[in-house]
């Protein structure tokens, strides 16, 4: 059962992680998105889901289900029936005191049950907790948040939260004591396992589940991953590979792979639910007995069974796979063979097998350096036999500073006003922001121009190629305004997030530049129906608001701001220029302005067609909102392609400010803060 291998060896051996034989599997969803009435009362699996976020066990053994695109909790029994539980369907706010069925909700995120047999419900965009109670009654439980994701409450009555825009897992203890309990917080990333959970990266967790074991599980949703902070605080990774794809039932959970994995739960036998998001499916993973004790006997050779040595690939080049190959032997009789790998980036080919006696095999190890920034990267390869560690292949890998394009992991596309990847604080940090269809963005990198010169696009329709470089934006390509070494201005497509947008929900999407023959690889981001931001003259989405005078290039500023620039008064007509307000009517195609048909806007605006925002927007100047017949016209600014313009007319009684905020809301997202103008 020993195995040797045919490379340079040395003596030393360590532990490596048991190699999991958990099972996976499909309780409820048939992976089509979408939700049919007949569906309830019948069996789970045969019942439709749109985006399910969260999941909860209560000590019956019932599973609750966040069907969050249809705004709706569903329920499966132990017999595998699904219905609904809570919610009508229909997006909004209403319901409390009465049966939860009844209920509106907006976005139910999270789901969780306590061991009195209630049930939580993190209503997102409502920025509110609802219970139901044991007799179907749904209330507002708390307020004063800020867009939960999840909670979950371990058998001594910690809680735990799913600090999702704070790149966190935070934890209220009884005496009511928050701590941070995994996270390093933003920037997104993917690190730490092996080590303390407070030094590892996350990308967008989502849920939290803690078992009765004193493990918690944290649904790791941007890397396609569950992690697992076991009761030493020691973090790993539990299921997925991080391929943004579907496969691996019947398989160990860490070969599966998840699609934006989001609501997690644990039930009373330890078995670990994770709703497998954009896959449309809730996965199961099973855990065995316990094996029976091996009858003591002699032990082997400890000098084969530490056998290591150490794997040092070149530096990586565009991000290719390496590989290199070794030689596995059966020197004592037949054996079989695990080859389990400690780091994300380490593959190894065939991950399992088995060997007459004296018989060889080839194991090839692959690094794939996909998505990982320059530096030196360690990982160990294990190999296992007989239920022991037989060697541990160190490996190393370099990836040097890009050649290619390559798009920042913290700020790659923002919105163009706002110019951040992060909104407003929330109960503790800075919200990551989604982006909405048809706005204007930018991608921010290195090397996106061949020849190291900016481009501009020199009218409409807008190109989708500038100086050898074009953006793709889920496989499509975008319209360029404009192409820089370290920044490229598009729009983002007015399709964008397709379905889940169009029902009020959210979709991922993946960014790519292509430049010079070479391409980046893939930064994702959230996609919503509405994102808006105020543009303002630094360019940096703060201070002075692109605000004028209707008819002008006058700001609405103080004297000396601009030539003409003055503070506003009672009555006069204000042009905010903004993007991401969303859908229009009529609609447009992707890189054109509203004047047809070459993009040339005629003085006596004769070829212009205006384009209402479907969703009329809220203004705030200071604390005051204005009433809707102060806001005249919200749409596309003519002239220009993925831009807003918003008409306002000044209320009387403002309190005169240099700089009093300006706001927009649209669809329940405001745009950002610490943008003014002046009111006199």
């Amino acid at each position: 059962m020993l195995f040797t291998l045919h490379y340079p060896l040395f003596t030393g051996g360590e532990a490596a992680p048991a190699q999991s034989a958990a099972i996976i599997s499909t309780v409820a969803g048939t992976g089509d998105a979408g939700y049919r009435a007949a569906d309830d009362g019948g069996p789970a699996t045969a019942a439709q889901l749109n985006q399910p976020f969260s999941v909860a066990v209560d000590g019956a053994g019932n599973l609750y289900i966040a069907d969050r695109a249809n705004q709706r909790i569903r329920k499966v029994d132990t017999a595998g029936v699904i219905t609904t539980f809570a919610g009508t369907g229909t997006a909004g706010y209403s319901g409390d005191g009465a049966a939860a069925t009844m209920a509106r909700f907006n976005g139910p995120y999270g789901v969780a049950a306590d061991g009195a047999g209630n049930v939580y419900i993190a209503d997102w965009i409502n920025s509110r907790i609802r219970k139901v109670d044991t007799a179907g009654v749904i209330t507002t439980f708390a307020t004063g948040l800020n867009t939960p994701y999840d909670m979950a409450a371990d058998r001594a009555g910690n809680v735990y939260i799913a600090d999702t825009n704070n790149g966190r897992i935070r934890r209220v203890d009884t005496a009511g004591v928050i701590t941070t309990f995994a996270g390093t917080g933003l920037p997104a990333g993917y690190s730490g396992d092996g080590a303390a959970a407070t030094a590892a990266q996350f990308n967008l967790p989502s849920s939290v589940a803690p078992d009765g074991a004193g493990n918690v599980y944290i649904s790791d949703t941007l890397n396609h991953r569950i992690r697992k902070v076991n009761a030493a605080g020691v973090i790993t990774t539990f299921a997925g590979t991080g391929a943004n794809t579907y496969g691996g039932d019947g398989g160990a959970p860490d070969a599966a792979q998840l699609r934006n994995p989001s609501g997690i739960a644990v039930d009373s036998a330890g078995n670990l639910y994770i709703a497998d998001m954009n896959n449309h499916r809730i996965r199961k993973v099973t855990f065995p007995p316990p094996p029976e004790p091996e009858p003591a006997g002699p032990e082997p050779d400890p000098a084969v069974l530490s056998q290591s040595f150490a794997l040092s690939f070149p530096p990586a080049q565009g991000g290719e796979p390496a590989a290199q190959t070794i030689t596995l032997y059966a020197q004592d009789g037949a054996a079989d063979f695990q080859a389990i790998a400690g780091a994300r980036w380490i593959e190894a080919a065939p991950r399992s097998g088995a060997l007459a006696a004296g018989a060889q095999t080839t194991l090839t190890v692959t690094v794939n350096p996909a998505g990982l920034s320059e530096g030196i990267y360690r990982g160990k390869l294990y190999i296992r036999s007989g239920g022991r560690v037989t060697a541990t292949i160190r490996i190393v890998l370099e990836i040097p500073p890009p050649t290619g394009p390559a798009v920042s992991e913290t700020q790659g596309v923002v919105n163009a006003a706002r110019m951040s990847a992060y909104g407003g604080r929330g109960l503790f940090g800075p919200q990551l922001l989604p982006l909405a269809p048809g706005a204007a963005v930018v991608v921010q990198g290195v090397n996106f121009a061949p020849g190291g010169d900016a481009v501009e696009a020199e009218g409409y329709p807008l190109p989708t190629m500038l100086g050898g470089t074009r953006v793709l934006i889920d496989g499509s390509e975008a319209p360029l305004f404009a192409v820089g070494a370290q920044r490229v201005e598009a729009q983002l497509p007015w399709a964008l997030g397709g379905e889940a947008l169009a029902s009020g929900g959210l979709a991922l999407a993946e960014v790519v530049v292509e430049s010079g023959g070479s391409r980046s690889w893939p930064r994702r981001f959230w996609a919503a129906p509405s994102a808006p931001g105020v543009f303002t003259v630094s360019g940096t989405g703060q201070g002075q608001a692109a605000v004028m005078f209707a008819g002008t290039t006058a700001l609405a500023a103080p004297p000396g701001a601009g030539e003409g620039s003055r503070p506003a008064r009672a009555g006069d007509v204000l042009e905010i220029y903004a993007t991401g307000l969303g859908a229009v009517e009529p609609p447009i195609a992707d890189g054109r302005n509203s004047c047809a048909p070459d993009g040339i806007c005629l003085a006596d605006g004769s070829n212009v067609a205006l384009r209402h925002t479907t969703a009329r927007p809220r203004v705030w100047i200071g604390a005051y909102e204005l009433a809707p017949e102060n806001i005249r016209f919200s749409g596309l600014a003519p002239s220009l392609a993925g831009m807003n313009l918003v008409v306002i007319e000044v209320p009387p009684n403002l309190a005169p400010s240099a700089v009093a905020e300006l706001r927009l809301a649209v669809g329940g997202r405001i745009s950002q803060s610490d943008v003014t103008i002046a009111i006199e």
